[in-house]
């Protein structure tokens, strides 16, 4: 009698989330962190790209968009650029590229949220966010929030 292990057994493996620079684009300051293997790293065009791509994603900033937000480069088996930013007080929004390469990042569908490892720097992102903006008692310090950077394998 043979077993086979289901195709879920051997699916996580971690991943290393680093904090990749801080980024201005117009009203709007942004966190970008690189996402991949290790052993491999997150390719310099494939941060290139989530920069563009969030520089054209994000709304304007007003009295509902507070100018915060992260970017992921997440270099897996395919490129995905996932661009975040608060609204709302507490609320995430987003938008989602992937695509099979560089050239080929399309809007991904809108019930897309992020995969296991993304998941643990948006866990990150949240719980800075409470900290320092909608449950800080001296008030919210988006600059304080902005500081905070995520580094650590996932």
């Amino acid at each position: 009698m043979s077993v086979h292990a289901s195709p879920l057994a051997h699916a996580y493996h971690q991943r290393r989330g680093t904090f990749v620079s801080d980024e201005r684009f117009g009203d709007w300051r942004l966190k970008l962190y690189g996402l991949a293997a290790p052993e491999h790293g997150v390719r310099p065009e494939l941060l290139d790209v989530t920069r563009a791509l969030a520089e054209q994603s994000l709304p304007p900033v007003d009295e509902t968009h507070y100018g915060a937000a992260f970017a992921i480069a997440h270099d897996a088996r395919f490129p995905i650029a996932l661009i975040y930013w608060w609204a709302d007080e507490n609320e995430l929004h987003s938008r989602i590229y992937a695509g099979s390469t560089l050239d080929a990042l399309e809007p991904a569908p809108a019930t897309a949220l992020g995969c296991v490892w993304e998941l643990g720097i948006i866990e990150f992102e949240r719980r800075a966010w409470i900290a320092d903006v909608i449950g800080n008692p001296d008030g919210p310090d988006i600059d304080a929030y902005l500081r905070r950077r995520f580094d650590g394998m996932i």
